[in-house]
């Protein structure tokens, strides 16, 4: 009987080493040696492809399975010793330059639309008194916070718009002040009210879209 050599799989270049996935982003990154998730569910930390944490974008720790294909090709180059790709070579304008021969003919497939959602509204009134509220403009973007919507995931901004009730100089009917955030995409919305330094929700509209649609 001949004995057959089994070869054991390679470890991972990235055994032991954090896995992250970048908010919006669908490829994961691996952390530097050594770094550990904070206990915030949103956070920075140095990237195999990005080790400046000032400039690491927001991340959220990965638990799911991880293979090649799934990982940044930055980062597996980094642990790999690997160089960055050369950058594309410029071709000055009037330089001919033969053209590669046509291949096969492909068959072209439609690619539908992406699905849109009806826009969601905002209430009325609130405690029996009508509301003003502004047009729907873009949230600013906050650094190192991620504009992620929590449904569906698309990348953002989300929309916002302010909203009004009442007077300052009335006593029956007092100044009140309201917010609404919406996601562009899937349009899940809830508007608050101010109260003080908080916010209260008053009012939801929950999305249609599938859950984590967009990561």
């Amino acid at each position: 009987m001949t004995a057959l050599a089994v070869e054991a799989p390679a470890a991972a270049p990235w055994g032991g080493r954090l896995v992250v996935r970048a908010a919006g982003g669908l490829l994961l990154h691996i952390a530097t040696e050594g770094a550990e998730a904070p206990a915030a569910t949103m956070f920075t930390v140095p990237l195999e492809c990005c080790q400046d944490r000032e400039q690491a974008p927001g991340v959220r720790p990965w638990a799911g399975t991880v293979d090649e294909a799934s990982v940044c090709p930055s980062c597996l180059r980094s642990l790999r010793g690997e160089p960055e790709p050369a950058p594309p070579r410029l071709v000055g304008t009037g330089t001919a330059e033969q053209l590669p021969e046509a291949g096969p003919a492909r068959r072209l497939w439609a690619v539908p639309d992406p699905p849109s959602y009806a826009p969601a509204a905002l209430p009325a009134e609130h405690g029996g008194r009508p509301i003003t509220w502004s047009p729907w403009t873009l949230a600013p973007v906050i650094t190192h916070y991620s504009s992620a919507c929590d449904w569906c995931g698309d990348a953002g901004p989300c929309e916002m718009a302010g909203g009004r009730q009442g007077s300052p100089q009335s006593a029956a009917d007092p100044l009140r002040r309201y917010a609404a955030y919406r996601c562009s995409h899937c349009q899940q919305m809830t508007a608050y009210e101010h109260r003080g330094g908080d916010l209260k929700p008053i009012a939801h509209h929950k999305s249609r879209a599938p859950k984590d649609s967009r990561r």
